[in-house]
């Protein structure tokens, strides 16, 4: 299997002098599904912002596709760190959509903007995964007049508009109420059965376990524990990981 995410001894120190992630590494290969879990705090979602670029790291290696992003610290060019971003998807906890566009164009823009489509192939895409989100009647609201959990599904729409390599979910359902959950959850497990790469940072444990390849426990920056999702969720064995879960495996 190919490697789509590699990550070697990354870290990322703010202004502050907080070291919020210390010596990461991991990879992710091809139609795997790589879940984080861990307190808030713990970084899981910074590895995200650094592979999406939306944080600049402190040390260490990201290649995407085989790729280097940044190599022992360096950057690439930004031209070639633009052709490699464009490998990778990120869903947002809080939707991140447009306010002031209609649902079919916050999935159409992107699309002419970053990879240069014509508005007939960018509105044919669109209209194609909105229907596969089971929002075909609501291409023509605005965000304000979806639920939560329509605005994730525009939101992952859009991201799989740009046709990446592998998607990143940032706790897709954290803004969500917790029946609107279920939905989102359903087309990310439907996602994974179609072998689509990703990486989901999720406080939902029983989904980490039943949909991940692999999973990964953080605590202050560091992974304590990463391996068989059944394995570390049911049967942790650091005692960090064990404190952790005990609310969830009681």
């Amino acid at each position: 299997m190919s490697k789509i995410v590699s990550v070697e001894n990354l870290r990322k120190t703010f202004k502050d002098g907080v070291e919020v992630l210390k010596d990461i590494s991991f990879d992710v290969e091809k139609g795997q599904v790589l879940g984080i879990i861990g307190p808030s705090g713990s970084g899981k979602s910074t590895i995200l912002r650094c592979i999406s670029q939306l944080e600049s790291v402190t040390g260490g290696t990201i290649k995407i596709c085989g790729k280097p992003l940044v190599e022992n610290g360096l950057y690439v060019d930004a031209a070639q760190r633009h052709e490699i971003i464009l490998k990778s998807g990120l869903v947002f906890q809080n939707f991140n959509l447009f306010p002031h566009y209609s649902v079919i164009r916050n999935v159409v823009e992107p699309q002419i903007q970053v990879l240069k489509k014509s508005k007939e192939e960018a509105y044919a895409v669109a209209e194609s995964l909105l229907e596969r989100m089971g929002l075909s009647a609501k291409v023509n609201n605005y965000p304000c007049e979806l639920s939560g959990g329509q605005q994730q599904r525009v939101s992952i729409a859009r991201a799989l508009a740009l046709r990446p390599e592998v998607l990143l979910f940032d706790e897709p359902t954290s803004a969500l109420d917790p029946e609107l959950t279920g939905e989102i959850l359903a087309v990310i497990k439907e996602l994974a059965q179609e072998k689509m790469t990703m990486i989901v940072v999720t406080h939902e444990m029983s989904f980490a376990r039943d949909t991940s390849s692999k999973i990964i426990f953080m605590d202050r920056g560091l992974i304590v524990e990463s391996g068989d999702p059944s394995e570390v969720i049911n049967h942790p064995k650091e005692e960090r990981t064990k404190a952790f879960l005990a609310r969830f495996n009681n």
